[in-house]
């Protein structure tokens, strides 16, 4: 279930209590003056973030959440929605990034709707978008895992911070010198370089896939999927 983030703060379950611990350390650090992303403070000041927990860190239950966010988004397309979850092996990069993928796959199984026709399946091509349940999604996948690249590193718990791509350009996509100004605080908030991967939707040599999961080093990124992963599911007749 999806609780605004400032229902979660008096919760009595056990549950909803993690969820106010993980959103009360999400909040600290993206309140943090020297955090590189200047959009993030927005939606936590104005009380307009959901939030959600995987209790069990399945893949489906961040799956059922993501349904929700769609929902949401789809109500109101500028939402942001913020979905933890505790996974076993918290803290290893290889498999935190491999249960982002698991995730997506499994989103795409379950989707109801077709792909925009203009969309193309191949994550490599430039105007790829991944599309769920009627919505163009933007995922941002933050981990425990990520230790020096500090800026994807939002808590003790793996974080999903997803939004419509099409709100995302709204934001920052003609703003440029926004989007130079969030480079120079990468590369002071973070140990490493900001990633060669980091672009604008659009651009020829942009890839959105690789955005999605950054590695915790200077690698050249890869997508979480592939083609294959992409194919339309089967649906009955």
């Amino acid at each position: 279930m999806l609780y605004r983030a400032s229902q979660v703060a008096a919760g009595t379950s056990a549950g909803v209590r993690r969820l106010g611990e993980l959103v009360e350390e999400f909040t600290h650090r993206v309140l943090d003056p020297a955090f590189p992303c200047v959009f993030a403070p927005r939606p936590v000041l104005e009380d307009t973030l959901l939030v959600g927990l995987a209790e069990a860190g399945a893949a489906a239950e961040a799956a059922d959440l993501l349904a929700e966010a769609a929902g949401a988004i789809s109500k109101e397309p500028e939402q942001i929605v913020v979905i933890f979850a505790d996974l076993p092996e918290t803290g290893s990069l290889p498999a935190e990034r491999e249960f982002s993928a698991e995730v997506l796959r499994l989103l795409r199984r379950l989707d109801r709707y077709d792909w925009p026709e203009a969309t193309p399946l191949d994550p490599e091509d430039p105007r790829w978008v991944f599309w769920f349940e009627g919505v163009d999604f933007f995922f941002n996948f933050s981990t425990p895992g990520h230790r020096e690249r500090r800026s994807r590193n939002l808590g003790p718990a793996w974080t999903a911070v997803v939004q419509s791509r099409s709100s995302f350009d709204t934001f920052a996509g003609a703003d440029h010198r926004a989007r130079l100004r969030i480079r120079a605080r990468l590369a002071e908030y973070d140990a490493v370089p900001p990633h060669t991967a980091l672009g604008s939707y659009g651009d020829p040599g942009n890839r959105e896939a690789h955005q999605y999961f950054l590695g915790d080093g200077v690698d050249p990124g890869r997508p979480l999927v592939r083609v294959e992963d992409l194919r339309p599911p089967e649906r009955d007749e």
